[in-house]
């Protein structure tokens, strides 16, 4: 794509300016200040919606102008020889507010369209696409520099070797004999499939585990040290001496409990037995008390139960007759409020009079007598009307008739409440002398039989207190002996498990020692895997060398720096051939950044297959641009022109 013509209206402070390259390259001059800059931008938001210098938040807009449109419209050529005219016109939108004369800014919009024809914001985009492809590959082809500095190295490194062609994984493996047999192995994915990681994949997860298990490995002294210092002093102690001195201890704590026991229970057991029969016998009794004492008053309880039962029904028949009566109480009130509404509009009616007039509104000249006549029966028909439809909705919304009925049934109502408050108090009443023909029942705590056993089993409960005591004197010396021997159980438990903490540190040693070892082989093999990945890469580097320079004249590329200590990182810094060899594009002089900009471009189009004009700024500094086909426009600072200048050809 080449430009042919190019008109800026009211953009960016550019009131009105048209360029006409026809598809040349040409220079655009100007002192600082005046516009060249906008122009670049104006290219770059028409090709796709951005300035050149990536802003934030860009507007075409002239600060602080209001109903302009700012406009840009560029004829180009296409690869195909054809011409298309696209235009973006930017502007703003205003809308009416009720109660307000002046129309109010509401925001802006943006109108497009191709070969003069209005486009959806979609379709313009998608008519672009098809000429430049993806807006990245448009980036690198219009901006000398966007490549070079301003991409990722990572997605730099992709296109080069895109452009350029990759180096075969097997062939960079021969290339360097034995060096790298073992690599495609350790490359290897787990399982059985035959996947396999990448050598950059792989370095970054083996640098990473190679972190991790140096941590590891500088942990695991720290710990080893802390088990040595957790260990007891167990100078002199043996684990046989100790569980046989144990043994004996409870042997001889077992003979004290058997002698403690057998005192015991001679003495109490019998009075205990005696005791819990007692207390047996007195509950057989209770109960049977209970029982008699609910038999003899089964029929009372049932006739009380029954009647209760009666009381609450009448109850709830009395509640829910005193609602009935009040909705149809309620009732008689609406039909009356009805009946009063009806009649007041049928006394309105019944008194209203003909009052047409008997003058002509036309000619104002006196009405016939006929027609006088026939309003005044028209207006007494209707008036009869609507009397007799009042007196209809009468009869069958709100008569007398529906009054009465709701009347009687208030009237049965009222006779039912009579019969079930009369019913009510006759219950009420029998359950009164229901409730005073319980018999009186009696505690069994009151009975003589109660009395009995309890003086047995208190009398037996003293004799046990004495019989305890007597056993407790004698237990005395017993709980001493024992005593001691738990002392002595405890201090060899704790000599036991002051062994166990040793035996277990010891184990703990071993553990860390082991896996030390382990950490130690991988990380080993880690470090072999990553020199191994470092050496594929500086082979490949130089395999690539040679396909990489024969894409381009003088441009050269570095795709790694060696590091201080031996490793490699990636890279992808262009060289630009000076005076003094090749120096990194960042830091070679203007000139050299943009004719290897444009070197480099060159290589992309014919790669792609895509062609775009190149805006090369600060263009005075080059004194000789290198040979493109690429339409160059180039920016000049010129400080005699105030104001822009447009030359067509290579000046």
């Amino acid at each position: 794509m080449k430009i042919l013509k190019m008109r800026l209206e009211n953009f960016q402070g550019v009131k009105e300016l048209e360029i006409d390259p026809q598809g040349e390259s040409s220079a655009i001059y100007g002192d600082n200040g005046t516009g060249k800059s906008t122009v670049y931008n104006a290219f770059t938001w028409l090709m796709y919606g951005k300035p050149s210098t990536t802003e934030k938040n860009y507007t075409p807009k002239t600060t602080g102008s209001h109903n302009l449109h700012h406009s840009v419209e560029m004829t180009v050529e296409l690869a195909d020889g054809s011409e298309m005219v696209l235009k973006k016109d930017y502007h703003e939108v205003y809308k009416t507010i009720k109660g307000n004369p002046q129309p109010v800014l509401s925001g802006h919009t943006t109108d497009y369209s191709m070969d003069g024809v209005p486009v959806s914001e979609t379709q313009f985009k998608k008519n672009l696409l098809e000429i430049y492809h993806d807006e990245e590959l448009a980036k690198m082809l219009t901006s000398y520099n966007y490549f070079l500095e301003n991409m990722k190295v990572a997605d730099r490194r992709k296109i080069l070797l895109q452009v350029c062609g990759d180096a075969d994984f097997n062939e960079v493996i021969e290339s360097q004999g034995d060096l790298l047999r073992e690599l495609p192995e350790m490359l290897r994915k787990p399982g059985k499939a035959e996947n396999y990681y990448t050598v950059d994949e792989y370095r970054a997860i083996a640098a990473k585990e190679k972190n991790l298990t140096d941590k590891e490995l500088d942990d695991i002294p720290q710990r080893i040290d802390e088990a040595e210092k957790a260990k007891p002093d167990v100078t002199g102690l043996d684990a046989q001496t100790i569980d046989n001195t144990m043994a004996e201890i409870k042997e001889k704590r077992r003979e004290l409990e058997s002698q403690r026991a057998a005192r015991e229970s001679g003495a109490t057991t019998t009075i205990r037995q005696q005791i819990a029969e007692l207390e047996s016998q007195r509950a057989a009794g209770e109960a049977k008390h209970a029982r008699a004492e609910a038999e003899a008053n089964k029929g009372a309880y049932e006739r009380i139960s029954n009647l209760r039962y009666m009381a609450s029904t009448i109850e709830t028949d009395i509640m829910h007759t005193e609602q009935d009566k009040r909705e149809h109480e309620n009732e008689i009130q609406r039909l009356n409020r009805r009946r009063e509404q009806l009649l007041a509009e049928w006394n309105e009616e019944n008194e209203k009079e003909w009052t047409g007039s008997e003058i002509c509104p036309t000619c104002g000249q006196q009405l016939p007598a006929e027609q006088i006549e026939e309003a005044k029966e028209n207006f007494n028909t209707a008036k009869a009307q609507n009397l007799e439809t009042i007196n209809k909705r009468g009869m069958t919304e709100c008569s007398s008739g529906m009054i009465k009925k709701e009347q009687d049934e208030i009237e049965a109502l009222d006779a039912r409440l009579v019969e079930l408050k009369e019913k009510k108090a006759e219950t009420t009443k029998n359950l009164a002398t229901a409730e005073k023909a319980v018999l009186a029942t009696t505690d069994y705590k009151d009975t003589a039989e109660y009395r009995q056993f309890t003086e047995q089993i208190e009398s037996l409960q003293e004799k046990l207190k004495d019989a305890r005591a007597a056993a407790a004197e004698a237990d005395n010396v017993l709980s001493g002996q024992l005593k001691e021997l738990d002392e002595s159980l405890e201090a060899e438990q704790s000599k036991k498990a002051q062994l166990a903490m040793v035996k277990k540190q010891d184990e703990r040693i071993a553990q860390l020692e082991k896996k030390e070892e382990e950490l130690a082989a991988k990380y080993e093999q880690l470090q072999k895997g990553i020199y191994l990945c470092e050496q594929f890469v500086k082979a490949k580097t130089k395999l690539l060398d040679e396909k990489i320079n024969s894409r381009f004249k003088t441009l050269r590329f570095r795709l790694f720096i060696e590091q201080q200590n031996g490793g490699i990182a990636d890279d992808c810094e262009a060289l630009v051939p000076c005076k003094t060899g090749l120096v990194p594009f960042k830091s070679a002089n203007n000139a050299a950044r943009i004719n290897a900009g444009l070197e480099l471009i060159d290589t992309l189009a014919e790669y792609y297959g895509v062609e775009l004009p190149v805006f090369v700024d600060n263009a005075e500094s080059v004194t000789k641009l290198t040979q493109t086909q690429t339409q160059v426009i180039r920016l000049v600072v010129s400080e005699p022109d105030k104001t822009l200048r447009f030359e067509r050809g290579d000046k």
